[in-house]
């Protein structure tokens, strides 16, 4: 069973995960801040990897609008 959605549905879902990801990146942040003995580093850490995946999912909503990742019929 293939994926059927449009370019604009992908461009869409992505945009919302990274959206997601950045959220969770900021409720992360606010977590430690009211936790005791929180290893500084280790949340950082984490926070940056979320804000590099959303970062990486905006990249490919760029290739889509630019025409170089496209979404053929499923076969």
């Amino acid at each position: 069973m293939g994926i059927k959605k449009s370019a604009l549905e992908l461009k869409r879902d992505l945009n919302a995960i990274a959206v997601n990801l950045e959220s969770t990146a900021g409720e992360i942040s606010r977590l430690a801040e009211r936790v005791k003995d929180v290893d500084v580093v280790a949340v950082l850490h984490l926070m940056n990897q979320q804000y590099k995946d959303a970062d990486r999912l905006r990249a490919y909503v760029d290739e889509i609008k630019s025409g170089r990742i496209t979404r053929s019929k499923a076969e």
